[in-house]
């Protein structure tokens, strides 16, 4: 990793030293078009996925680590007798508003692999997915017209 991130270096001091910053321009609107797509491919995959997952009334339970060996929080619902894990990491601000233990809700669930998307990941979801296109169709806008 180290040495890749020394030829990356090495690489853009050679084009600004030889005035070719064009070369520098291109490849990083390329990167940004390439990472934007993979945005809206990876939030394109969870709608497909809500579509084959169950919609149930749920209850929010608590908030902590999914396993030992997770490193961010998420929320876990009680649907029916069983507690599940939110599939996204839980939203660091407004805690008390996004998850409020008095209020029940609904969530899409698939039981067969115990995971679930709650209310606060479907908006994330359907606003990643529009904001990736609109980041894409700005990077094309930007540099490639």
């Amino acid at each position: 990793m180290h040495l890749f991130i020394l030829l990356l270096l090495l690489f853009i001091m050679v084009c600004i030293l030889t005035g070719h910053v064009w070369i520098l321009l291109y490849a990083g609107s390329r990167f940004l078009l390439l990472i934007s797509a993979l945005l809206v491919l990876f939030f394109f995959i969870c709608l497909v996925r809500l579509l084959f997952m169950k919609r149930k009334p749920a209850h929010f339970t608590r908030i902590d680590f999914k396993n030992e060996f997770s490193n961010y929080q998420v929320a876990f619902y009680q649907v029916g007798d069983k507690e599940y894990p939110c599939i996204f990491p839980e939203e660091g601000i407004f805690r008390s508003v996004f998850y409020n233990p008095d209020r029940k809700c609904h969530v899409y669930i698939n039981e067969r692999k115990g995971i679930l998307f709650d209310p606060v990941s479907l908006i994330t979801i359907v606003a990643g997915f529009f904001a990736g296109i609109g980041f894409t169709a700005l990077i094309s806008l930007l540099f490639f017209i």
